[in-house]
């Protein structure tokens, strides 16, 4: 696994004072680039980029792994001035990053802080390789936007900050508060987002925050799935939507049986789009139904985790987590005991969040392999080289294998 912190971006006092006498925003260094042209970055197949892991939203990483035996605490930390509406964590190497009235950047393998930076941030972040930059970007919703900061934190000068935060997307004015923001996902150098309180999805330059384009789904927008170039969106009543994600043309707009539908999935077999009562599958071509299925729940939240050939998905009346074959919609197994949640899938386990319980459950039968209760309300976990990571509230929690 490649450190994270290696990547930090080093100013010279000179060079900052040059920077900030030319009035830049989001002050870092130029990325360094290849032959080609074409910018380098480290990667490590461990990372959690973003909530719900990848753009398409399978929440599944074949190369990571949890507990899946037993857990125990790892670490816990309650930082000062951190709370908030238990936005998923994302990890990046060797570094978590948690949201909550500040971005925090922790050491996932001890929960030691490494920066804070205080701001009214109400989403998971989402990496994307900035191209102006030697380090990455986070791109995060705002209660009125997105904005970009930088993954490396900055740095400080004469006792302020700088250069942590590199640029804000479209402004929404708007006297509403929202709690939760829809969490940005980012492919490649753009970030898309449902824009906060509004009818729009954008898709920005991860360097700069420029517009590339602009739709209009409807109201009540979802977390948005991105792949093999089409952006997919849902929104209240009924409806899902399609895009190019290069110029944002409509490709299909369709209609569902149901209102509430909750955020979609994009898989090798379609748009996996859950509502209330059930999970419809998409064709993504152009949005015919595949198949639906009906769990007879009454699900306002969550989304569905997709993994080897197999959706998982949560439902709240009866309280149940589904596992259908993601070709034909067919139940092959279900367990008791669960709330509305987002479940997310690595090393042959499924990790359910049931409100202030995190389940882990075989993923061939539904078999229970270990609770954890928090007795706060948790996060949709993120997971790594052999860890477990959510928030609580107001503080985060690291879970290893109990040996």
């Amino acid at each position: 696994m490649v450190p994270h912190c290696s990547r930090r971006s080093l100013l010279s006092r000179r060079s900052a004072l040059a920077g900030l006498g030319s009035g830049l925003v989001g002050i870092g260094a130029v990325r360094a680039s290849g032959d080609d042209g074409s910018a380098s970055h480290d990667d490590s197949a461990l990372d959690w980029p973003m909530a719900r892991y990848d753009a398409a939203g399978t929440g599944y990483n074949p190369d990571a792994a949890g507990p899946k035996d037993g857990a125990r605490v790892a670490w816990r930390r309650e930082p000062d001035e951190f709370s908030g509406p238990s936005a998923a964590p994302i990890l990046l190497g060797d570094t978590l990053y948690a949201t909550g009235g500040s971005l925090l950047a922790l050491d996932a393998a001890t929960g030691e802080t490494r920066f804070s930076h205080a701001g009214a941030y109400r989403s998971s972040p989402a990496r994307a390789p900035a191209e102006a930059y030697t380090t990455d970007t986070l791109a995060v919703a705002t209660r009125r936007t997105v904005v970009g900061l930088n993954a490396d934190g900055g740095f400080g000068l004469f006792d302020r900050e700088f250069g942590v935060e590199r640029w804000r997307g479209p402004r929404r004015n708007s006297a509403l508060s929202v709690l939760y923001s829809v969490p940005p996902v980012a492919v490649g150098g753009t970030v898309y987002a449902a824009m906060p309180n509004s009818r729009y999805v954008v898709a920005l330059n991860a360097s700069s925050g420029r517009e590339r384009w602009r739709a209009s789904p409807g109201d009540e927008l979802r977390r948005l799935a991105v792949r093999d170039g089409r952006v997919f969106a849902v929104n209240w009543p009924y409806r899902a939507t399609a895009y190019d994600a290069a110029t944002g043309e409509l490709l299909w707009r369709t209609d569902l049986d149901e209102q509430m539908v909750l955020a979609p999935t994009a898989t090798s077999e379609g748009v996996v789009v859950p509502d209330r009562t059930g999970v419809t599958l998409l064709d993504a071509a152009d949005g015919s139904v595949r198949w639906r299925a009906d769990h007879g729940g009454n699900a306002t939240e969550g989304a569905a985790a997709v993994a080897e050939g197999t959706v998982y998905v949560q439902s709240s009346t009866g309280g149940r987590l589904h596992a259908l074959a993601l070709d034909t919609g067919e139940e092959l197994w279900s367990a008791p005991d669960f709330t509305e949640g987002t479940p997310v899938v690595a090393d042959g386990v499924v990790y359910g969040r049931n409100y202030d319980e995190l389940v882990a459950l075989d993923a061939a039968d539904g078999s229970v392999r270990w609770r954890y209760e928090s007795r706060l309300p948790l996060s949709t976990p993120a997971v790594g080289d052999g860890a477990v990571y959510f928030v609580a509230r107001d503080r985060i929690v690291a879970l290893e294998e109990d040996r």
